[in-house]
């Protein structure tokens, strides 16, 4: 086991007592100080915005268990002291959340303050309209130890301003004024010299699910800045999006999380929601209590696998050849859904040799792109728009007025048949008969998938999510409850009512560009790509860790030394905040009030639960002091309840029974269905053609820098390996292992990295590899090694484990510079992306191994 600075299990005892809320930490220090008490709970129904309550209690001179003197616990949970009385400890109870990007997004908090500390963090008791308890209330243990980031040593203090080389850790403090004189003299004179688009903004997924986040746009308008768009998971957010299921206004995909409970078979493929997917998890624990099946597919045997009915381990890349081998065997087998796909989806379109729909239009019967514009469908015995005909054909080629036409199904299966399921059972590594035995589970009932973003780190993930979702037209596992699949991240019960303002009534304002910054090395190095002919030349970075979570590193260090300005704005001295020119700190959560409204139903007022050290500032207000110095200050007036309220003054907020006074008084308001989100059944199918796509007519790029495009073969289900971890790429006869990265229950990304209660359970990182692969290069667990590739290498420590699959190695995602012996895992990874999508593919990297000591 690699080493830890004490014993795992005093932390383990430490947490459980943080569960227990019989912990109270405060201050910079983090005092710990064990009390039994009698104490109320905030719930969203009380009106008042806080309470005092006396509480009894004394500071335990032993161990709250055996302990000879202190507190016992007397009737009903009364606290009884055994040592005389105790003074009285005046607490107020703020009603507030986690905002980590994890399943949550927003985990409703009740935090308790007491002289001015927050001092213990304990669940909300929300309701749903029926009374019941709401199932989007948990927090998990990351959550719990928010006192410790809060109060950690790592807090930045007042701006600072680097003296030295980038990276090199020399800073002087400087004022606000200095600061933000500094930045904006700047920012006019490189817009002045090289056009509005030489500065740029990216924001990440740091406090994810904060509507103040937002506030930012409004000087991104004004400045008509170029907007830095991420990156990470966009392969499977925007496959979810074409296929109709993203976008829909009440939840994230396809199926809400609490239809999980509905299924009779449930596929974790492609993450491990034991550790990633904690506070939800509690949907899949209950659908297996009632008798579901859990299935996992995985290149690792994870947390999750070690429960499962069945594990199914798969070459990593061919997630999606595995989808259309199903999908091959319910054809086979006659179980596809006739029915389902005439009505539900686009499988009987007629589809031209170039790639379009047969339309009236083409025909000379509507005016192409009127609403009469309809697509056509063929009966068998003449064509006829899709809304006309009960029963049109789905398979067959065909020459019609003139077009040579396929309905889209029957492209489809063109693409299915260059695949036999010998080649399937190859290529994936699964024998055949464990293929079959995967068919059988999924076709034997409701079934749901629970997608993650393992697949898309590949630049081939693609395959898998339209792979998938073909699976689900074609058998008609889907727009039905139990039935469909769930996304990690995306699914949970989006409340209605809250519309960022911070974009409006800006007179004059002119959209800057947007940029991916998988391109930005290069628009950078090169000055101009594609249509793009600004290169920024000031970054501003925000509510984002790139150094730590981006792929190729070194590139990313190559491109800021290039840049004349470099800001970052965190609440904690951050691997990219090293890189930085000038670093401002920015208030946590409980420092500050919000709007959150994803993932759990209800639109919740955050409170401002203590004032903000040091010389900290909020985003609004760094944003505010920014807007007014750059001129203009006609549109930074607002204060923050002004902002905040306007952002649920809207109809859809009416019609939701949200008010600001409501929210208020209430802190937490229910604004979603009471029935569990189904898109095609309760929720909206929200494509241009109104049905669920498999095939994408007419896609383009998400970035158009002069690649290749082929919208033909993009246009449907195919699948191709990855663009580099695979094993008949020539560049694996030097380097035969494939890295990749996993979630653990420790970590959200980086924003947990300074909470020592975390840090001494999982105190550094290491690599997880094969008995073989290990063997073979006489790895023993503890030994220190190196990973390495062209781009670059990484030292740390060695843990053998037979849950990693042969060829693969698995780190832990997370991690900063600081934590790796010597390098870093984002050294290895490659900028590479698909022609069609913008995309972090971490997981498409080769490399070897080799021992060190």
């Amino acid at each position: 086991m690699v080493a830890m600075k004490s014993s795992p299990m005093v932390y383990l005892k430490y947490l459980e007592q943080i569960w227990l809320n019989n912990i109270s930490l405060f201050g910079p220090k983090r005092v710990e100080e064990k009390i039994m008490r009698k104490t109320k709970r905030v719930s969203p129904e009380l009106t008042r915005r806080s309470f005092l309550a006396a509480t009894a209690g004394a500071v335990a001179a032993g161990s709250l268990a055996g302990c000879a003197s202190g507190n016992t616990v007397g009737e009903e949970g009364e606290s009884v002291s055994l040592a005389g009385t105790a003074p009285q400890v005046a607490e107020e109870v703020y009603f507030s959340s986690c905002m980590g990007n994890c399943s949550g997004w927003g985990c409703p908090i009740n935090v308790t303050v007491r002289e001015g500390k927050a001092a213990n963090l304990t669940r909300p008791d929300m309701k749903l309209p029926d009374g019941s308890p709401s199932p989007y209330q948990r927090i998990c243990l990351k959550g719990y130890t928010n006192i410790e980031r809060m109060y950690a040593d790592t807090r930045l203090q007042y701006p600072l301003k680097r003296k030295g080389e980038r990276g090199a850790g020399e800073w002087e403090r400087i004022s606000w004024d200095e600061a933000i004189a500094e930045i904006t003299d700047t920012w006019k004179n490189l817009q002045g010299d090289f056009g509005p688009g030489a500065v740029g903004f990216l924001a990440g997924s740091g406090n994810v699910d904060s509507t103040v986040k937002t506030y930012a746009d409004r000087l991104i308008a004004c400045m008509g800045a170029t907007v830095l768009h991420n990156c990470y998971d966009n392969t499977g957010v925007y496959c979810q999006y074409n296929h109709g299921a993203l976008g829909a206004t009440t939840t994230g995909g396809h199926n809400e999380y609490r239809d999980i409970v509905n299924a009779e078979n449930i596929f974790v493929w492609g993450s491990n929601p034991s550790e990633s997917f904690i506070v939800d998890y509690h949907f899949i624990s209950e659908a297996c209590e009632a008798g579901a099946k859990l299935v996992v597919i995985d290149p690792i045997f994870t947390t999750t696998a070690a429960k499962a009915d069945l594990y199914v381990s798969i070459r990593p890349g061919t997630d999606g050849l595995l989808a259309a081998g199903i999908a091959q065997i319910a054809i086979r087998d006659g179980k596809i859904d006739v029915e389902h796909m005439r009505t539900k989806t686009v499988a009987p379109f007629l589809v031209k040799e170039d790639g379009f729909y047969l339309r009236l239009s083409d025909l000379g019967r509507a005016e192409a792109g009127s609403d009469q514009d309809r697509i056509m469908v063929y009966d068998g015995v003449q064509l006829a728009p899709f809304d006309e005909v009960e029963e049109p054909v789905l398979e067959g080629s065909f020459e019609l007025e003139g077009f040579k036409v396929r309905p889209a199904y029957q492209i489809l299966v063109d693409r299915f048949s260059a695949w036999t399921l010998d080649q399937i059972s190859q290529y994936t590594d699964i024998p055949l008969d464990v293929i079959e035995e995967v068919a059988s589970i999924y076709l034997s009932g409701r079934s749901m998938v629970l997608l993650g973003f393992g697949q898309d780190h590949y630049a081939n993930g693609q395959t898998f999510y339209d792979g998938v979702f073909v699976l689900a037209d074609i058998t008609g596992q889907e727009c039905k409850h139990g039935a469909g699949s769930t996304c990690v991240d995306l699914t949970g019960a989006v409340a209605q009512g809250v519309q960022s303002t911070a974009g409006m009534n800006l007179d004059g304002a002119v959209a800057g560009p947007t940029v991916y910054v998988n391109h930005l090395p290069q628009l950078v190095e090169e000055g101009s790509i594609g249509e793009f002919d600004t290169a920024p030349r000031s970054m501003y970075i925000y509510y984002c860790n790139p150094l730590a979570n981006m792929p190729d590193r070194q590139r990313w260090l190559s491109m800021l030394d290039k840049m004349d300005l470099v800001v970052v704005s965190d609440m904690v001295m951050s691997e990219t905040a090293e890189y930085a020119d000038i670093v401002l700190p920015v208030a946590f959560p409980f420092e500050k009030s919000d709007l959150t409204f994803r993932q759990t139903g209800f639109v919740k007022l955050i409170d401002q639960a203590v004032e903000t050290p040091f010389e900290v500032k909020s985003d609004f207000d760094v944003i505010t002091l920014l807007g007014r110095a750059m001129g203009f200050e006609q549109y930074f007036t607002q204060t923050l309840e002004d902002f905040l309220s306007s952002c649920v003054d809207n109809e859809v907020a009416q019609e939701a029974g949200v008010t600001w006074d409501k929210l208020q008084s209430e802190h937490a308001v229910w604004s979603h269905p009471e029935e569990p989100s189904v898109i095609g059944l309760n929720a909206p199918i929200l494509t241009a053609t109104g049905r669920l796509e498999f095939y994408h007519e007419g896609i383009k790029p998400m970035m158009d820098v002069g690649q290749e495009w082929d919208m033909l073969k993009e246009s449907c289900w195919f699948w191709e390996p990855p663009l580099e971890a695979w094993h008949e790429n020539p560049l694996f006869e030097r380097y035969p292992l494939t890295f990749i990265s996993e979630r653990c229950k420790y970590k959200t990304h980086t924003i947990f990295n300074n909470v020592p209660a975390l840090l001494e359970i999982d105190p550094e990182p290491f690599v997880k590899m094969s008995p073989s692969d290990a063997a073979s290069r006489d790895i023993n667990t503890g030994d220190i090694v190196r990973l390495y590739n062209d781009r670059g290498h990484v030292v740390l420590k060695a843990v053998v484990s037979n849950g990693c699959r042969k060829g693969v190695l698995v780190i832990d995602h997370g991690w900063e510079e600081r934590n790796f012996i010597e390098g870093h895992y984002g050294d290895l990874s490659s900028i590479a992306s698909w022609p069609r999508f913008e995309q972090d593919n971490w997981f498409d990297c080769l490399c070897e191994m080799e021992k060190v000591q």
